[in-house]
């Protein structure tokens, strides 16, 4: 394809994305207060009491609610694109080593933002909640800040559990080995911490909350790139096998 067609072909894709974008963020929009009154009522079982600071700050809240919501439903339309123009510079090969983590990374994204939701964020706001309160000091909190928490914590979830599909990638790819995932765990660990305490607001618990699942898919990750790496290694043998059979047989002829 020459160099117009290509920039013809980003021009569809991007436009596509974009008025299905634009469609679903009017429909998220139009549905958003169900889910905003699901994301604050984990606050309300808690205590909080919840204010707006300014005239627009609600809508402003429930605008940004929906632009999320709106591309975590379109991503797999995005990543359809973006995989659809990419794809014809990869061999047949890597292509197929990629299929299935493109599906597995959207599964584990969502699986990670229910466990958040279900799990993780229950467990902080009741921690938050005891340790800031006292006799004198109400847990009122704006509106804007408790969403833009909740909405955080959702996407690093949904982020962190990306771990294991990067390491299916890598290793079907060729570039990454089990073996060295092994050896980098004593400085895995310390890491995983440090990424934590920069991603999670300032409290231990959050901190411990999303370091301790890292370090679970990080051993999970070493467990598939493992599996990953002998099932490369048997179909070498059987490619070679097969090659030194073919090789024989035009030997004799």
């Amino acid at each position: 394809m020459s160099l117009v067609g290509h920039l013809r072909e980003i021009r569809n894709r991007i436009a596509l994305s974009f008025v299905i974008l634009v469609a679903v963020f009017f429909a998220c929009f139009a549905a958003i207060r169900p889910l905003a009154y699901a994301l604050l009522q984990l606050g309300l079982q808690n205590g909080f009491e919840y204010v707006y600071l300014s005239p627009s700050e609600l809508l402003t809240s429930y605008v940004k609610l929906a632009l999320v919501c709106s591309f975590a439903l379109v991503s797999p339309v995005l990543i359809a694109q973006i995989w659809g123009f990419i794809a014809p510079a990869f061999t047949r090969r890597q292509r197929r080593a990629i299929y299935p983590a493109l599906i597995g990374g959207l599964l584990f994204f969502f699986a990670g933002a229910a466990f958040s939701y279900v799990i993780a964020l229950p467990f902080m706001i009741r921690f938050l909640v005891d340790f800031s309160t006292s006799d004198f000091i109400r847990s009122s909190v704006s509106v804007a800040s408790y969403l833009d928490f909740m909405m955080g914590m959702l996407l690093t979830f949904g982020l962190v559990f990306e771990e294991p599909m990067l390491a299916f990638i890598l290793t079907r790819l060729g570039i990454l080995k089990p073996r060295l995932l092994r050896k980098a765990r004593r400085y895995a660990i310390p890491v995983i911490f440090t990424i934590a305490a920069v991603i999670t607001p300032p409290d231990v618990v959050s901190q411990f909350m999303v370091a301790i699942p890292m370090i679970a898919l990080y051993e999970l990750s070493i467990g598939i790139s493992t599996v990953v790496a002998r099932g490369l290694i048997l179909r070498s043998s059987e490619e070679e096998a097969e090659s030194a059979a073919f090789g024989s047989v035009e030997i004799r002829k």
